[in-house]
C-alpha cells in the first residue's frame, strides 16, 4: 500500500484531528504522510513508534472487491477467515489477535457489536463501498483507546470533502453469481461549511456457504453515510456523521445432532445506525475535541435450529485536548465515558448493561530533530470489574536519511462482554461469569523502515504479543473463567516496494507468526505464512494493470485439531481511463480456480469475472 499519500483530510473529518498540507500538484492536494491514530492527534509517520499503515480509496478501488477483507488482508500483521462469500460472519486477525482484541471506529463511532459474543465486529457485512480510507494501527494500544485494542485499532472513514465546490461520482460493477454493486457519493465544500453523502448497495446470489452444500446463500447489503463540518469562527467547529446500514443474508449452519455443516434455509437480517456530533475548539496553544456518539445494531436470525434476535447499543462522551508545550513537546489527554446495553433472550434477566469511564495522559516529546519519543499512561474504572491501568512506550529514530528505527512498549486489557458475563445458555447448561475480570496483554515491538534510491522501500518489524488472565470455558464446560497461563504471539513482519522502471511497481507484504496458547499449542486458523505479491504497472498512457498472489500456509483449522491445506490465490485486473472523470475496469478472481477454504468446512469464491464504471463529475 502507498502509506506515503494519505488521505488525512478525510480522516481527520472522521477524528476531529487536523491533517497538513504541502503544495498543490494539478488541482489534488498532496498530503504530509500524516497518521492521526498513533497519537491520537496528527504525527507524521516517521515520527511515531508505533506500526501503522494505510488504504486508500484508490487500493480499496483497484482491488475490485466488494469487501475490504483481501485488502486489509494484504497489509503485514493482519489476516482473515470467512464462512463463505460477501455477507457471510468473517475474523479478521492482527499479529494473531483475533477480532475480538480489536476496536474499530467508522467515522469516529465505534461500530464493534456489544450484543455478540465477545464484542466484537463481524467484517463479513461491511462492503467497500461507501469507505474511503482506512488506518491501521498494530500492537496493543489500549493506553490511547480503552479497553480491547489489545491487538490493535481499525479506522474506517467515508467520503470527506477536499476540494472546493461540489462533486460527484458514480460506480457500477457487475460480475458472476448475480453479484452487482452501485454507489454515489456527493461532496460539497463552500465557504465554511463541509458536506458529504455516500450510498452504496452490494448484492449476490452467491454460492453455498457450506462446502458440500449446493444450495446458493444470496446477501444484500445497503448503505448510507453522511459526514458534515461547519468552521463557526476560526476558532470553533462544528460536526456530525452518521450512518445506516441494512444487510439480509442467506447461511448456512450445522445439524444439532451430527454437527455437520450443510446447507440450511437460515436468513439474518441486520440493521446498523451511528452517529457522532463533535466540537473543535482552539484555545491558546491547546485544541479541544468533544464529542457524543451512539450506536445501534440488531440482528434477527431465521434459524432452522436455533432462531433469536439480538439489540445492542453503545453511548460515549469523550475529550480529547492537545497541548503545544514548546517546540519539542506536546501533551495529548482526555477522559471518556461509555454505556453499552444488549437486550436478547440468552441474557439472565434478558438485558444487561455495563459503563466504563477513563482518563489518560500522553507526552510527545522531541529532544532532537532526529528522534521522537512518547509515553502515555491511562485509567479506566468498569462497573463490573473495578479499574485497570494501562501504558505505552513509543521510540522513532531516524539516524540517517531515508532510515527511521521504531520500537515500542505497552501494555492493555479486554474487558469481559456482555455475554461472558451474564450469558445464559440453559439448553447447553451453560452460563456466564460476572465475577471474570481483564484478559491482560504486553506488546513489544521493534522495526525499522528503509526508502533507497528510485522510490524503493523496506519495513522490517519483530513483535511479541503476550495475553494473561484469558477468558476461557471452564473444565466443566459450565461457564466461564479466567485461564492461568500465558497465550503468545509472536514473530515478523516484512513490508517491500520497488519501483520496476517509470511504469511498474512490485509490492510485498510477509507475516511468520508463531501463536500459541498457555499450554504451547497453536491457535487455531493463525497461518504461520502469509505472503502477498502486486504487481501494478501502467501498459499504456491511459491504461493500468495489476496482479496479486495471496500465499497462506501452515494453519490449523477453526478448532486447532488438524492442519489445513496451503493455498495461493492470484487475482488480475485491467482499467482504462477514458478522459479523467470516467474510468472502465475489469478483472478476474482467483484466476486459476483454487480450491480453497479459509475457515474449515466453509467454501470461498471459485473464478470470477466482473467488469466495472466509474464516473466522476
Amino acid at each position: 500500500m502507498k502509506q506515503s499519500i494519505i488521505s488525512a483530510l478525510a480522516l481527520s473529518a472522521a477524528m476531529g484531528l487536523p491533517a497538513r498540507a504541502q503544495d498543490s500538484t494539478d488541482g489534488l492536494i498532496i498530503l504530509d504522510p500524516v497518521t492521526l491514530s498513533a497519537n491520537r492527534t496528527a504525527t507524521e509517520a516517521n515520527r511515531t513508534g508505533a506500526s501503522v499503515s494505510v488504504i486508500t480509496k484508490v487500493d480499496l478501488q483497484a482491488s475490485g472487491g466488494l469487501s475490504p477483507l483481501t485488502v486489509l488482508a494484504g497489509l503485514p500483521g493482519l489476516s482473515f477467515s470467512q464462512q463463505g462469500g460477501l455477507g457471510q460472519s468473517a475474523n479478521l486477525r492482527i499479529r494473531g489477535a483475533d477480532t475480538r482484541y480489536i476496536a474499530v471506529y467508522f467515522d469516529g463511532i465505534r461500530i464493534t457489536d456489544p450484543s455478540s459474543t465477545q464484542t466484537a465486529l463481524d467484517y463479513g457485512t461491511l462492503p467497500t463501498l461507501g469507505i474511503a480510507g482506512v488506518e491501521v494501527l498494530r500492537g496493543s494500544q489500549s493506553a490511547l483507546w480503552g479497553g480491547s485494542a489489545v491487538g490493535g485499532v481499525i479506522n474506517f472513514t467515508s467520503a470527506a470533502a477536499e476540494e472546493e465546490g461540489v462533486h460527484q461520482e458514480v460506480a457500477l460493477q457487475a460480475g458472476d453469481l448475480g453479484t452487482a454493486a452501485l454507489s454515489y457519493s456527493l461532496t460539497q465544500k463552500t465557504g465554511d461549511l463541509e458536506t458529504a453523502l455516500t450510498l452504496s448497495h452490494s448484492q449476490t446470489d452467491g454460492y453455498s456457504a457450506a462446502a458440500i452444500g449446493t444450495e446458493r446463500d444470496a446477501a444484500r447489503l445497503s448503505r448510507l453515510s453522511l459526514t458534515g463540518k461547519y468552521h463557526v469562527t476560526d476558532t470553533l467547529t462544528l460536526g456530525a456523521a452518521a450512518f445506516t446500514q441494512y444487510s439480509d443474508v442467506d447461511y448456512d449452519g450445522y445439524d444439532p445432532f451430527t454437527y455437520t455443516l450443510e446447507d440450511q434455509d437460515n436468513a439474518l437480517r441486520r440493521r446498523e445506525a451511528g452517529a457522532r456530533l463533535f466540537a473543535e475548539l482552539s484555545a491558546g496553544n491547546t485544541e479541544h475535541v468533544f464529542d457524543l456518539t451512539r450506536y445501534d445494531i440488531g440482528r434477527v436470525y431465521d434459524d432452522e435450529f436455533s432462531p433469536a434476535d439480538y439489540d445492542a447499543s453503545r453511548t460515549t462522551l469523550g475529550w480529547t485536548a492537545t497541548t503545544e508545550v514548546s517546540d519539542q513537546i506536546k501533551l495529548v489527554y482526555g477522559a471518556d465515558w461509555m454505556r453499552e446495553e444488549a437486550s436478547y433472550t440468552n441474557l439472565t434477566s434478558g438485558s444487561a448493561d455495563t459503563r466504563q469511564y477513563g482518563g489518560f495522559a500522553q507526552v510527545l516529546w522531541a529532544p532532537r530533530d532526529d528522534l521522537d519519543l512518547a509515553a502515555t499512561l491511562r485509567r479506566d474504572e468498569h462497573s463490573s470489574y473495578g479499574g485497570f491501568t494501562s501504558g505505552r512506550l513509543a521510540l522513532a529514530w531516524r539516524p540517517a536519511e531515508g532510515t527511521t528505527l521504531r520500537a515500542a512498549l505497552a501494555t492493555g486489557f479486554r474487558a469481559p462482554s456482555l455475554d461472558e458475563l451474564y450469558g445464559d445458555y440453559p439448553a447447553f447448561f451453560f452460563h456466564g461469569n460476572p465475577d471474570l475480570t481483564p484478559e491482560e496483554s504486553t506488546s513489544y515491538e521493534l522495526g525499522i523502515e528503509q526508502e533507497f534510491g528510485a522510490g524503493a522501500r523496506l519495513t522490517a518489524t519483530l513483535f511479541r504479543l503476550n495475553i494473561d488472565n484469558l477468558i476461557a470455558t471452564s473444565a466443566d464446560y459450565s461457564s466461564l473463567e479466567n485461564v492461568a497461563g500465558q497465550s503468545v504471539r509472536q514473530g515478523l513482519e516484512l513490508g517491500a516496494e520497488v519501483n520496476l522502471g517509470e511504469a511498474a511497481t512490485l509490492g510485498l507484504s510477509y507475516t511468520y507468526i508463531d501463536a500459541t496458547r498457555a499450554t504451547g499449542t497453536r491457535l487455531a486458523l493463525v497461518p504461520r505464512h502469509d505472503l502477498t505479491l502486486k504487481l501494478d504497472a501502467q501498459l499504456a498512457d491511459r491504461v493500468k494493470a495489476g496482479v496479486s498472489v495471496h500465499h497462506v500456509a501452515d494453519r490449523l483449522d477453526d478448532f486447532a485439531s488438524f492442519q489445513m491445506p496451503d493455498y495461493t490465490v492470484v487475482d488480475a485486473r485491467i482499467s482504462y481511463d477514458l478522459n479523467g472523470e470516467t474510468e472502465v475496469w475489469g478483472g478476474v478472481g482467483n484466476l486459476f480456480d483454487q480450491d480453497y477454504q479459509t475457515s474449515n468446512g466453509f467454501a470461498a469464491p471459485g473464478r470470477t469475472i466482473y467488469v466495472g464504471l466509474r464516473k466522476s463529475f
